[in-house]
């Protein structure tokens, strides 16, 4: 049995250390750092790529669960997942049940006997956006004045035409000056949610947190 979890780019460092913090035991045989991050998770490097290394994936038998994450951009939550059913299905040559449906839960189907398919879209599985506004939602009470003023300060600039990165950068800039007014100035967003510098009990991370065990059989 193997077990894979599918990103686009660097998503999987955060929100694994989410998974960390909120005590969810790793994927059954990924119980080591080694194996999680060189066998299980599979970066694509770009949403161009996804469908490339899902059917590498779909094409192994001993693949038994597949999690899928990408960014919804500007592009939209059907039309994201709509590209990877219709991948999935000529691949398989198969079809997903009708009554398969993407909620603020994510996408789950046991599509086969031995395969399972989940899929989580960037922010939320409803609005547009990417891994910067999930994390967004996760701004501790005690910080939410530096988040604030850090928003402040960039619509600021950006009214002043003193910015150079286009509009969808938007929260990429603003949760990096976020994160350049913490304790220890710029770290990664994997540091960060190690650090706390996101809160990663508060009920925004419960729907990814179900996903993700709904996706993959954990460890008991």
């Amino acid at each position: 049995m193997a077990q894979r979890l599918i990103v686009e780019g660097n998503d999987a460092i955060a929100l694994s250390e989410l998974l960390i913090k909120r005590s969810v035991k790793p994927p059954k045989g990924y119980s080591t750092k080694e194996k999680y991050k060189e066998e299980f998770v599979k970066r694509a490097n770009s949403i161009s790529k996804v469908n490339k290394v899902l059917m590498e994936e779909l094409q192994s038998t001993d693949v038994t669960n597949i999690g899928i994450i990408v960014d919804a951009n500007d592009v939209g939550v059907e039309a994201r997942l709509d590209s990877l059913k219709g991948a999935i299905e000529k691949v398989l040559n198969l079809s997903f049940p009708r009554d398969a449906a993407l909620t603020e839960n994510g996408f789950g189907c046991q599509l086969m006997d031995n395969l399972y398919i989940g899929i989580w879209i960037m922010p939320d599985n409803i609005n547009e956006g990417y891994l910067e506004h999930f994390l967004g939602k996760l701004i501790p009470k005690k910080t939410q004045t530096i988040w604030k003023f850090a928003d402040e300060k960039i619509e600021e600039l950006i009214q002043q035409k003193h910015v150079l990165f286009s509009a969808p950068k938007r929260q990429k800039a603003l949760l990096h000056t976020y994160l350049a007014w913490q304790k220890k100035p710029g770290e990664s967003m994997g540091t960060a949610v190690r650090a706390s510098y996101f809160d990663v009990s508060l009920p925004a991370a419960d729907n990814f947190v179900k996903w993700f065990e709904n996706t993959f059989e954990l460890e008991p």
